[in-house]
């Protein structure tokens, strides 16, 4: 009898994808660049996902550019989002059911966003609490973040905490698999991670695991906070604190190619960057 793993250099099994393929169709969501739809794809299920299946276990599995949409935003701008096809949607829950479980229960009790059974309402709860005692808190929101994530530094996070090389392999394609803009022009990808990925969520969160909720827990461990994907609110005692905690940040920040949204930064020249408390902000 020919054993499985003789045959297949990637441990992934038909279980996997189609279990993949029913939590993503559960979430419906749009199409790809190559426009397939969810009704094409459940009539011809069966050949599509063993196609998928066969690339993913030889390794021959590369994946699509994403599409470029754009969301509005409430204060006037847009907001660009990645849409990968639905089979490399599929791909993505593959690798995040294998990553997920490993970095899961690593993460950072103040790290609220995009996590199972946590939400802003949790976030926001904690904060008010903290708020007792701590009289200054700092409001950050980063830059683009998801567009700005360092590729290197990105992998070297995932790397740290899981040695499996076909979650390593198909990790570093997504991130260089490109992106086809509203115009219907492809660019590469060089730095980021898009926004509408199935991944990407779990894959920014360890990123900012690594960048600030561990450096925090290491060099500020007296200094609480809440972190909500990429907006964070630090707690402090006194102004002093807070000034020198701010500097500090977007120092850190600078040293992992990221930066503060120089917005919010003007809007707190004129309201308070450092503020007193947050009934102003929530």
């Amino acid at each position: 009898m020919t054993d499985y793993f003789e045959t297949k250099s990637q441990p992934i099994t038909k279980l996997m994808v189609w279990q993949a393929y029913k939590e993503v169709r559960a979430n419906k969501g749009s199409y790809g660049i190559d426009r397939m739809s969810w009704e094409y794809l459940d009539a011809n299920r069966s050949k599509e996902l063993y196609k998928l299946w066969n690339r993913l276990t030889s390794g021959t599995y590369f994946p699509e550019p994403v599409r470029q949409v754009a969301i509005p935003k409430r204060d006037g701008g847009e907001r660009l989002l990645g849409i990968p096809t639905l089979l490399d949607r599929i791909a993505q829950q593959v690798v995040k059911k294998q990553l997920e479980p490993k970095v899961e229960p690593l993460f950072h009790a103040d790290s609220y966003g995009y996590r199972p059974n946590r939400s802003a309402h949790d976030a926001v709860r904690q904060s008010n609490a903290r708020t007792l005692n701590h009289d200054f808190v700092i409001d950050i929101d980063i830059k683009g973040f998801f567009d700005n994530i360092d590729h290197d530094l990105m992998m070297k996070s995932v790397k740290h905490y899981c040695r499996d090389r076909w979650v390593l392999m198909y990790v570093q394609r997504w991130l260089k698999a490109g992106v086809v803009s509203k115009e219907g022009m492809y660019r590469d990808t060089m730095t980021g991670t898009p926004q509408g990925g199935v991944i990407s969520p779990l894959l920014a969160n360890l990123f900012l695991h690594v960048v600030f909720d561990k450096w925090m827990e290491k060099n500020h461990p007296e200094k609480p906070f809440e972190r909500y994907a990429d907006d964070i609110v630090v707690h402090c005692k006194t102004e002093k604190q807070a000034l020198f905690m701010l500097k500090v940040i977007k120092v850190r920040m600078q040293h992992c190619h990221l930066e503060l949204h120089p917005q919010r930064d003007e809007d707190r020249k004129s309201k308070g960057r450092i503020c007193r408390d947050l009934s102003e902000e929530i």
